[in-house]
């Protein structure tokens, strides 16, 4: 059998050119391990599927790339008439709305519910409702088309138990990506990663440093951009880390990149971050409001722990860059104005990392709340979720999905924007 998993991205995104993402490196890996007759490629070219003619597809797909995985799976289906698969943040927080291009949707983590499902296609050459009907995890279409749920997976006890992901690295790719760890201890209003994975679970240490002595054995890595939604959240685990990179003869080998939360940024981790090889910090700033920052991500972030972070990084030497986000519910032009005044404050050392308009993914207390307000559909056109306004020079609040309008008009905020992007350079890089 051969499967081709395929990747939506947005346009504009070059990253996928240079390495996929790595949720169907795992897919992939997992099957190929349990099944060694089965091979399973990995693409961001539809084109590649029709080349291939491979016996089953699955798309994997966020809600902001939703637009392209409907189009792709259309495509597939008329010219291939086989099988097609649907994983991703979209389809766990929106199952009940499978479209009908696809024969199942693969809820949550993905490992055990994809295996089970290529293994009944391999024993009945086909997916029947009946059969599907059996199969944990997933939502599919009954015999009157009509969208069924099964019950749910449990997630892997360990995600030690995974193979090293499938990785497709083109020459221009300058860091490897690496997880090692799923999920995340908070529970940002904005963010769907810690519903999807139901419960934060690292890599131990041991399975991290074994997998970095193989990207420097297979890829000769050097420089390694962790996709962890929060890598510090253990920093007894981090401790472990720089100890068996040290026994390793690991230390001082690589250069990473990753994310930490500002409350974790104690001096103790910074400084076994520089140990292991981190040249730089990021965290989500949000706001320099205080108290609508407490309304986003919960008690235990505070601008000071954002102050703190920035001064610990600048005395130790390291690169620090936030990301913030405007319009959020209960955003006022106070909270505004203490947002321009933290970045004022901090300009020359802190570098932005990005500035977001809040938008409500699926999957999250914003989207519920945006559902509410009947500023979204569960049929709507996903590409109005993508909106970073310092990038796109051709942003239109007037068009966008807007959170908070009974605080902050629209035109208050465009002076806003303007105003923070003639005055705050972005980072690139």
């Amino acid at each position: 059998m051969k499967i081709t998993l395929l990747v939506t991205s947005l346009k504009e995104d070059e990253l996928h050119k240079r390495q996929l993402p790595l949720g169907v490196g795992y897919l992939a890996a997992y099957v190929e391990k349990h099944l060694p007759d089965v091979t399973v490629d990995i693409t961001a070219d539809i084109n590649d599927i029709f080349l291939q003619k491979p016996d089953l597809v699955g798309i994997s797909s966020v809600s902001q790339c939703f637009n392209a995985a409907l189009e792709y799976a259309r495509k597939i289906k008329k010219h291939l008439a086989i099988p097609v698969l649907l994983g991703g943040y979209h389809v766990t927080s929106l199952p009940q709305q499978l479209p009908i291009c696809f024969d199942a949707g693969v809820i949550g983590e993905g490992e055990t519910t994809f295996l089970n499902l290529v293994r009944l296609l391999q024993d009945e050459g086909v997916f029947s409702p009946s059969s599907l009907g059996h199969i944990p995890g997933i939502c599919y279409h009954d015999k009157s088309g009509a969208v069924k749920i099964t019950e749910p997976v449990e997630p892997l006890s360990s995600i030690d138990l995974l193979p090293y992901p499938k990785r497709n690295i083109s020459p221009g790719a300058k860091n490897i990506f690496q997880f090692s760890s799923r999920g995340c201890i908070y529970r940002c209003k904005f963010c769907a990663s810690s519903r999807h994975w139901k419960k934060f679970r690292p890599h131990s240490a041991a399975y991290f440093v074994q997998e970095l002595k193989y990207l420097r054995e297979t890829y000769d890595a050097t420089s390694i951009h962790l996709l962890d939604d929060l890598f510090f959240a253990d920093p007894k685990r981090v401790r472990e880390i720089v100890t068996m990179m040290r026994t390793e003869g690991l230390a001082g080998q690589f250069r990473f990149d990753s994310f930490i939360s500002s409350n974790l940024a104690s001096r103790d981790i910074l400084l076994m971050a520089k140990e292991m090889g981190f040249t730089s910090m990021k965290f989500g700033g949000e706001t320099g409001s205080d108290r609508l920052l407490k309304a986003i991500k919960g008690p235990h972030a505070s601008v000071a722990h954002h102050q703190r972070c920035i001064n610990l990084c600048r005395e130790l030497g390291l690169d620090v860059r936030a990301s913030f986000i405007f319009g959020s519910p209960g955003e006022t032009e106070e909270d505004l104005e203490l947002t321009y005044q933290f970045l004022k404050r901090n300009k020359g050392v802190l570098k932005i990392h990005g500035f977001y308009l809040t938008m409500p993914i699926p999957g999250t207390p914003y989207w519920d709340l945006a559902m509410q307000k009947g500023l979204v559909s569960e049929d709507m056109d996903w590409s109005r979720l993508n909106i970073d306004y310092l990038k796109e020079e051709s942003f239109d609040l007037e068009q966008a999905i807007y959170l908070n309008e009974e605080n902050v008009s629209r035109a208050t905020l465009r002076h806003y924007f303007e105003t923070f992007r003639k005055e705050f350079e972005f980072f690139q890089g």
